[in-house]
């Protein structure tokens, strides 16, 4: 497959200087992948940032991460957001300090490391098989951070690669404050409402529409640091 940097860099309005630019933008300084065009969804979440595109205090455990969605149509390049939902991208307390089986029993919870991976179908997410529902599943290795040490932070942990299950599902509408069992590791929108809405949308993007198959890229970035290079103005 082609290399992000083997590609010219896309037409892009940022003229707007809305959230949805300022991601893209983002983006392409990171060098990450950017699908333009009408249907080719770009899928992002922003850790310790508000709807509304301001920082929060990230505190542990809370539903305090955004699920987004952003299309660029043809019409005029300008990125606009599809979706945008609360969510976590880091495991709850439940499972940081009390690990599920196997290597995160091991090597500790997994919290995934920012950066962009092509790596996710339309699959059904099992969890603990009380609720399966249609989800985003893992089927390509991704890197995560081990919390051995369980204080619910990245800085010094272990970078594990590999496939280990970490799904794009729903967290069974519980409080913003309280992720409890929703995430071991997982990408999770909060509600059941929103995640149903998030499907809907990225299962239009014709790419998925041509090939049931299809491999969904998608990008966590941390919104200190997102925040700090493209402020709202």
């Amino acid at each position: 497959e082609t290399k992000p940097s083997d590609i010219p860099a896309p037409k892009i309005d940022y003229s707007l200087n809305n959230l949805a630019a300022r991601i893209i933008k983002y983006m392409v300084e990171m060098n990450y992948r950017v699908s333009v065009g009408d249907k080719k969804y770009n899928i992002v979440y922003v850790e310790g940032m508000n709807g509304d595109g301001t920082l929060n205090s990230d505190v542990p455990n809370h539903f305090n991460d955004r699920r987004i969605v952003i299309e660029i149509p043809n019409a005029d390049s300008r990125p606009v957001i599809k979706g945008n939902w609360e969510g976590t991208t880091e495991p709850g307390t439940s499972f940081s300090y009390n690990p599920m089986a196997g290597r995160a029993k091991e090597l500790g919870a997994a919290r995934i490391a920012f950066g962009q991976y092509k790596a996710w179908a339309v699959g059904i997410h099992y969890g603990g098989g009380s609720d399966p529902h249609e989800a985003l599943v893992q089927k390509t290795p991704i890197s995560v951070y081990r919390d051995k040490n369980k204080d619910m932070m990245r800085t010094g942990d272990f970078l594990d690669t590999g496939v280990f299950d970490i799904n794009q599902h729903w967290g069974f509408d519980y409080p913003r404050t309280d992720i409890k069992g929703a995430s071991a590791g997982c990408l999770v929108g909060r509600t059941r409402d929103g995640h149903r809405e998030f499907m809907a949308i990225i299962k239009q993007d014709i790419r998925y529409q041509r090939n049931k198959d299809y491999l969904f890229h998608t990008t966590v970035i941390p919104g200190d640091e997102f925040l700090a290079k493209y402020p709202a103005k």
